[in-house]
């Protein structure tokens, strides 16, 4: 048994005693109902999100992406890769893979950074409900701050990791169809 499936577990039971010792069986059976509302609606983003990252894989030869990168190699890379990491919307079940499915391609270090980055920091899918909640002021304010990080990890990790590439970081053991081996 993988050890995240173990410790969530875990988790899941101490949640239920809980809710059962506080709510008795309605706040379970609440909780069940909400989880699986949740699981339905990320259900369909998720083959969708799936489907893209297979196409984005048999389109995006390891030849195309060596002359993409040789066109945009250095700081062109890495911008372009920060925006595409904040243009991706979905959480980490739908990016994780996206980025899972580049290994083989040999993909430089930096880009992979400027990429995650770029995700986490920029992800202007959230910058309509932050203007909603917050203020555009603030929202503004923040987009201003935090602009130039990813593309500061992108070249600190060019500078310091000139040599990596993705294929170095995920290796693939033969006959391996399960992205979760390294984990276990």
């Amino acid at each position: 048994m993988k050890k995240s499936l173990l410790v969530i577990g875990v988790a899941v039971g101490v949640l239920l005693i809980v809710a059962l010792t506080v709510g008795g069986e309605k706040l379970v059976l609440k909780g069940l109902e909400s989880a699986w509302d949740t699981a339905i609606q990320s259900a369909l983003l998720l083959v969708v999100s799936f489907i893209v990252i297979g196409q984005i894989q048999v389109l995006l030869s390891k030849e195309k992406l060596d002359k993409w990168l040789g066109e945009y190699s250095g700081i062109k890379g890495i911008v372009i890769s920060a925006v595409v990491g904040g243009l991706l919307p979905g959480g980490p079940y739908i990016y994780y893979p996206f980025i899972r499915s580049f290994a083989d391609k040999g993909l430089p270090l930096y880009v992979l950074i400027a990429f995650l980055f770029g995700k986490n920091i920029y992800d202007f899918t959230r910058i309509p409900l932050e203007v909603s909640l917050l203020d555009p002021k603030i929202t503004l304010i923040r987009i201003l701050i935090t602009l130039p990080i990813p593309i500061i990890a992108g070249l600190l990790a060019q500078q310091l990791f000139k040599n990596i590439s993705t294929d170095r970081l995920f290796p693939r053991e033969e006959g391996s169809g399960d992205p979760d081996h390294l984990h276990s």
